[in-house]
């Protein structure tokens, strides 16, 4: 079950997952994945079944019984393709975190356990909770779902385009809003309330999750109840709002982990996580790098066609910041790189061969930057990925969209990424 540089126990089934056992996902429309990359289930969603009924539900419990017969689940396809290009797929990732925070014995306890029919008696120890869609940004790898600033821009886009990508934003502008809304419902938080104490671990995201009050609410309840001392958090957050309250409420937590996700530089990153203010960004990393120690300042930036020529600028750049707390325990200063799979013509399989084969020299000129540090090679694992599989069919529909985002946001690709925009040709 650890990645397969590690020990893996007698026991454990060697494609099993360790999050069925202990976590439990909601996506921004209340639907339930087995985590934040997983397609999710089909008939399970927050809007119809309570927490509890989902935890040991036909869909969890045929997958705890698949895993344990050390089947690949289709559903996690995502992470069967980052490990077969040498990435550290986000399965290795839990399975070696939880490893390390509750012990082999403990996992193997959970794991045994199941029952025949794949019920479990044990509640989850972990939560990943996507409050809704409300965000204050327009990413280009997002939808609607992600993000409620994107729907009018949407509809728009799916009437400007002509390529098959036409019909991906046709689909996604078509979304019922107040599925969206259900963490407004008391008798969400009514059900969640019993399992709060045995809660190790909470996963905030959207949308924006500092923008959401249920989220905050959330917060003081388990300070009050005196739960926060045994609870690490974990944000994904675009690094454009702060909030003093909640500030002051992660003292109170055992560790919180701020996934920041910018994907580059100035603006570049404005351009792709739009319209993400550069001095906005800026100030609040300075302002957390100063946190306490129980806050770790990670950044993740998402890895697609549109930025991965530029990756090792950003990666520069960040060195030469020297953060005192950003990137420093977890990344050597740099960050995790997160691969788009979705839209697919915005992975980076797409680019032509010429233009992967200079992105991959580039990469490969930068390596005297980072030597000795252990995390330029992960970075460089993108690269492999991008090399991998040949998707240049859907190159033409990644260039139809980028030249309709500059008609909306009346930005320019070329002007922001000129040295890639002429190896692009656009």
């Amino acid at each position: 079950m650890p990645s397969s540089t590690d020990k893996i126990p007698d026991w454990a089934p060697t494609n099993a997952c360790i999050l069925p056992w202990m976590h439990l996902a909601t996506l921004t429309d209340g639907s339930i994945p087995l985590c934040c990359i997983a397609k999710p289930f089909d008939g399970l969603n927050v809007n119809e079944q309570t927490i509890s009924e989902i935890w040991n539900s036909d869909q969890y419990k045929t997958a705890r019984k698949e895993m344990l017969a050390n089947k690949k689940l289709p559903q996690c396809n995502h992470c069967w393709k980052e490990e077969a290009s040498g990435i550290i797929s986000h399965r290795q990732n839990e399975n070696n975190l939880w490893f390390r925070k509750l012990g082999a014995e403990k996992v193997k306890d959970l794991v045994l356990g199941t029952n025949p029919d794949g019920s479990i008696s044990t509640p989850p120890l972990t939560f990943d909770l996507r409050l809704g869609n409300t965000c204050n940004l327009q990413c280009v790898m997002c939808r609607p779902y992600d993000s409620s600033k994107w729907l009018s821009d949407a509809k728009k886009l799916a009437q400007a385009l002509q390529t098959d990508a036409k019909y991906d934003w046709e689909y996604k502008s078509k979304i019922d809003t107040t599925r969206f809304e259900w963490y407004k419902r008391d008798k969400i938080w009514q059900d969640l309330e019993p399992m709060l104490k045995d809660v190790r671990h909470m996963i905030f995201a959207g949308g924006e999750p500092l923008l959401i009050k249920e989220h905050k609410k959330l917060l003081q309840k388990l300070v009050e109840y005196g739960y926060s001392k045994n609870i690490e958090l974990r944000y994904h957050t675009n690094a454009t709002v702060l909030d003093d309250d909640v500030l002051e409420l992660w003292t109170n937590f055992k560790d919180v982990e701020l996934m920041l996700s910018i994907d580059a530089w100035g603006d570049k990153n404005y351009y792709v996580r739009y319209p993400a203010l550069w001095p906005v960004v800026e100030a609040n990393l300075e302002r957390l790098d100063q946190t306490p120690d129980n806050i770790e300042i990670k950044i993740l930036a998402s890895v697609h066609a549109m930025n991965i020529y530029d990756l090792p600028d950003f990666a520069v750049n960040l060195l030469e910041k020297n953060f005192k707390k950003v990137g420093q325990k977890a990344h050597s200063r740099l960050f995790h790189a997160g691969t788009v799979h979705w839209p697919p013509y915005l992975c980076t399989q797409v680019l032509p061969s010429n233009v992967k084969d200079k992105i991959t020299e580039k990469f490969d000129s930068y390596d005297h930057h980072f030597t000795g540090n252990k995390d330029w090679p992960k970075i460089k694992a993108q690269i492999k990925f991008m090399n991998d599989v040949d998707s240049s069919n859907l190159f033409p529909q990644f260039r139809e969209y980028t030249q309709q985002i500059d008609k909306l946001r009346n930005l320019s690709f070329s002007n922001t990424f000129p040295e890639y925009a002429k190896l692009l040709e656009l």
